[in-house]
């Protein structure tokens, strides 16, 4: 590894090899190294993001970009020449500093995968962070200056910070001024960002979920594509509060679900004779051939989360109840499988299907309506026929065109919190939900990237088959490519199909905390706990091209999260969550044990509390953030 990234004076030399690289800490060395691929730049203001960006990319042809603030980034490459193009840019006279990022070996040692880690490391301009011990003459600290080429001092209130020249080796300088003995500390500013931690959210090990940018987006790499900050329904936040009850059961109605998949066992699935309203055994909802789509739909509410492989469903741990059908299926063995859903006690039935033909079918509508009476949620996806992009507004059909109370027609959004491009604009849309942008039809490079579940092995969409439902996608590719049954999962999904999935898991989640609300307060709670996002023309609360807004999972369960009472004497470590909690007497904490209230208002307390030696007790309002 080079470390100079330009001929440097005396002063900037260094003969440290990789293996002695760090950063003095109040007299310790803090041991770091270089990170692959990586380095950060600093632009005068004068320069705009754009023209940096287009330098860089003439050095350099793979990039990404992350904007740290209006004149610093960092830039991320898989091409191995970072110190090259460091010399090529480094001599413009509006870029200030062009230096590595670094990240310590403790945190290197930490992450097994440390370099596909976006937010570890930190990154070096041209600045010092320097105080000075008491007694220090303003002779040597002159002397200093002038040995050290220090401008640009600013005063704070316990230290100062200055600059080098951008040609220097900052960590070298830094160094050297410290070992003068004149300093309490002397170290280069560490550009990283700050963490707002919120101690309730629950992220989960799936090895997929880093791309489930529907449950958690952070603006990072999927598919390919990067999207906008906190376009997703805060699943993470939500699931602090509830992962979902086995007591609510999901009907999908669509091609089949295997049994016993590895990411959704046959235990949290409700598999029952007569489920299978399509060809083959009346008795077996699984799918046959490719058809997939039935899988998908079931994974995004409630593939089984935190269990080391595949993706995390929304509500995983409530029940799937499989009802096959075909796209030739006629419409009164259709009715007869949303009454049987109903019949048979499920909570919310998810429908991403519809008629390609605006034709009312009186024997569907009729068992709609009379699920919904059972107490069942009903939802339709609002289908794909629209092409926004060129002014074609598409149009939602039979039966999602349906305006009954307790029944909702769900749209897309996108990666960008904006419309979808095939998700339709009309007065039928109730809601909407993360999915893929468009296909690649309508807009260039884009194409179905949601992620879910595949049927296990060479069927379905992993490896992707032939079949113009993959416009643009290589048949016999893998997505995913390796991992734990990774066959079993595809990053291959989208459309109001997906979209609708994710507002029934995010019903579930409601139900879970509160099980005896109706089919319209369910709609009522789901509708008023949205974001209004896009920049769309609210009307009375809602427009057609978003309904009342995109899905937010945990506005959704804190709205129906009632007081929570704390009315005896605790005895153990305990966490007490709530919207509103209410300690209405004593509690003693013993030793070696914690007590914590996490609120999402407020916390009343009429009572006392006694903390024995060695027990902990923390109580905070929780709010988390943006």
């Amino acid at each position: 590894m080079v470390l100079l990234v330009m001929p440097l004076t005396v002063y900037g030399s260094s003969k440290n090899g990789p293996e002695d690289l760090f950063y003095y800490s109040y007299g310790d060395k803090v041991a770091i190294e270089v990170m692959p691929g990586r380095f950060m730049l600093k632009k005068k203001p004068e320069m705009t993001k754009e023209k940096l960006e287009t330098k860089v990319k003439a050095c350099l042809e793979n990039t990404d970009f992350d904007w740290f603030n209006s004149d610093i980034c960092t830039v991320s490459t898989n091409e191995e020449r970072v110190d090259e193009a460091i010399l090529q840019l480094l001599p413009d006279s509006m870029i200030e500093s062009a230096r590595r990022v670094y990240v310590t070996l403790s945190d290197r040692n930490r992450f097994k995968d440390y370099v596909s880690q976006k937010t570890l490391g930190f990154g070096l301009i041209d600045q010092m962070i320097i105080k000075y011990k008491n007694g220090v003459n303003e002779t040597i600290r002159d002397e200093i200056r002038e040995k050290f080429h220090l401008t640009e001092f600013e005063k704070h209130n316990l230290f100062e910070t200055c600059k080098i020249p951008k040609e220097e080796d900052i960590l070298n300088v830094s160094n050297r001024i410290y070992e003068t003995g004149y300093f309490e500390y002397a170290y280069p500013e560490l550009i990283c960002r700050v963490t707002f931690h919120d101690e309730l959210a629950f992220y989960p090990n799936d090895t997929y979920f880093q791309y489930q940018v529907t449950l958690h987006n952070t603006g990072q790499t999927f598919n390919g594509h990067s999207g906008y900050v906190d376009a997703d329904i805060d699943a993470p936040e939500a699931w602090a509060l509830t992962m979902g009850s086995e007591d609510i059961v999901i009907a999908v109605i669509d091609e089949g679900v295997t049994s016993n998949h590895p990411d959704l066992p046959s235990i949290r699935q409700v598999r029952l004779d007569g489920s299978n309203f399509g060809s083959g055994n009346a008795n077996d909802p699984s799918p046959t051939g490719n058809n997939n789509h039935g899988n998908a739909c079931a994974g995004v509410i409630a593939a089984t989360a935190n269990n080391g492989e595949g993706i995390a469903g929304i509500a995983p741990l409530c029940k799937i109840m499989p009802i096959r059908i075909e796209s030739n299926t006629r419409s009164p063995q259709i009715a007869d499988a949303i009454t049987f859903a109903a019949n048979n006690n499920a909570n919310i039935i998810s429908n991403s299907w519809g008629f390609k033909n605006d034709t009312y079918d009186s024997a569907i509508k009729n068992a709609i309506e009379n699920a919904i009476e059972d107490g069942c949620l009903v939802l339709f996806a609002a289908g794909n026929n629209a092409n926004n992009n060129v002014g074609d507004s598409g149009v939602v059909t039979f039966p999602a065109n349906l305006k009954i109370n307790g029944k909702l027609t769900v749209g897309a959004s996108d990666r960008y919190d904006c419309l979808a491009n095939y998700s339709p604009i009309d007065t039928c849309i109730d809601i909407v939900a993360p999915s893929n942008r468009a296909y690649p039809t309508q807009i260039s490079g884009e194409n179905l990237d949601m992620w879910s579940l595949d049927i296990p092995g060479n069927d379905g969409y992993n490896p992707c088959p032939s079949d113009q439902f993959f416009v643009d996608i290589t048949p016999g590719s893998t997505l995913p490519g390796s991992g734990t049954n990774y066959l079993s999962y595809t990053g291959h999904f989208g459309g109001t199909s997906h979209a609708c999935p994710v507002v029934a898991g995010v019903a579930a989640l409601i139900l879970s905390i509160n099980p005896d609300l109706t089919p319209q307060t369910l709609c009522n709670v789901l509708k008023s706990s949205v974001d209004k996002v896009g920049g769309y023309n609210y009307i009375n609360g809602r427009c057609n091209e978003m309904g009342y807004g995109r899905v937010n999972a945990y506005n959704a369960v804190w709205t129906v999260c009632d007081t929570t009472t704390v009315d005896h004497t605790v005895y153990g470590s305990r966490l007490v969550t709530g919207c509103d909690i209410l300690i209405k007497q004593h509690v003693v904490v013993p030793n070696h044990t914690n007590f914590e209230v996490r609120a999402r208002n407020s916390v009343t307390i009429k009572g006392l509390f006694y903390v024995e030696p060695g027990g902990t007790l923390e109580i905070v309002p929780h709010r988390p953030t943006e």
